[in-house]
């Protein structure tokens, strides 16, 4: 049984350290830490020094590339779209060249730069890396008179290079199929290379997609990602604080059935995040619904978003983050007790 958390927030290792024993303490046998941007210009050593404390402690240890070139999850600032303005994605508008402040994934610069990520990460001696959402830019524009338009990325020139290659004809502006079908398989390929690379360097490759399997969010295929051949773990978020338009036991329920049902068939680790920033007070007893309902799906890995349910930062905070974090505590605590 795996149960873990993400942290952030800290980088002063006695603390650091201290919240590690505390996170093997409450439950946690394994952390995905985040390595941003700023972490690997300004604290590439104490990342490593990090990530030996925690395996110190026993914990296995995960790197996650919090928000770099703001194409994964992660509350962080992207320094490489302002220094690299050229790659980043060109929105879908005939009326001129807009960019958003999102690296391109086929931008040769910004693989450079994820090359450079994952050579510190194999470098601090963690177990893996873990991709979390990787994606492209998508938005709805409500323009004069109430019309609804899709604005999507990249369209760039290499892109549309890429897409004229592939399909024989000119990128539309439109979101039409072949469009959903080329954003998806940018987002494959780039992971793919991705985890060739990092597992070359004996890093582990964890991958989480977004729980809905719509065009928009860029994967939609989820037994393409599944079986490429480096991924090792593969898992989603049903964050149903996030999406409320069902029920914990729905939505959780429905994703890991899913999930475990696509590693079963391709031999991969299946992998289940839990929800635990945002919390409503008084809903705090659903984070153990799901974590319960996930394992009864068959998820023997079960992660949260994030360790003392992001007390550390305003913008995600539970409103009682003390009250989530010991009932997800609780749980796993129980959970070690079945193995």
């Amino acid at each position: 049984m795996k149960l873990g958390a993400s942290y952030f927030g800290n980088r002063i290792l006695k603390h650091v350290r201290e919240d590690m024993e505390k996170m093997l303490d409450d439950g946690c046998n394994f952390v995905v830490h985040t390595m941003s941007e700023h972490d690997i210009v300004y604290h590439s050593q104490t990342m490593v020094d990090i990530v030996k404390a925690s395996k110190e402690v026993g914990l296995e240890v995960f790197l996650d590339p919090w928000g770099v070139g703001r194409v994964f999850g992660g509350e962080s600032f992207s320094t490489f779209v302002k220094q690299y303005p050229e790659s980043r994605q060109r929105l879908s508008f005939a009326e001129g060249e807009i960019k958003v402040n999102k690296a391109c994934l086929n931008a040769k610069a910004f693989r450079d730069e994820m090359l450079h990520w994952i050579e510190l990460a194999a470098k601090t001696g963690a177990d893996g890396v873990f991709w979390d959402e990787p994606h492209l830019f998508y938005g709805e524009l409500t323009e004069l008179f109430g019309k609804s338009r899709m604005i999507w990325g990249c369209t760039c020139h290499r892109c549309k290079d890429v897409f004229k290659d592939n399909y024989g004809h000119e990128m539309p502006l439109d979101f039409t199929d072949d469009v959903a079908e080329f954003r998806e398989n940018t987002i494959l390929n780039f992971v793919e290379y991705l985890s060739n690379i990092s597992s070359t360097k004996g890093l582990k490759n964890a991958v989480c997609v977004f729980p809905k399997k719509e065009p928009k969010y860029g994967i939609y295929h989820w037994e393409k990602i599944v079986k490429l051949k480096n991924i090792d773990i593969f898992g989603s978020d049903p964050y149903w604080f996030s999406y409320d338009d069902t029920s914990v036991e729905d939505f959780v329920g429905e994703i890991s059935r899913e999930v475990v049902q696509l590693c079963n068939k391709y031999r991969k680790e299946p992998q289940i995040w839990i929800q635990g920033f945002r919390v409503p007070e008084g809903r705090e007893e659903e984070v153990s619904t799901a974590i319960k309902v996930a394992y009864d799906s068959g998820v023997k890995n079960i992660a949260t978003w994030c360790f003392e349910a992001g007390a550390c930062m305003t913008y995600i905070s539970s409103d009682c983050p003390e009250k989530v974090w010991d009932i997800i505590s609780r749980k796993y605590k129980e959970l070690n007790k079945t193995v």
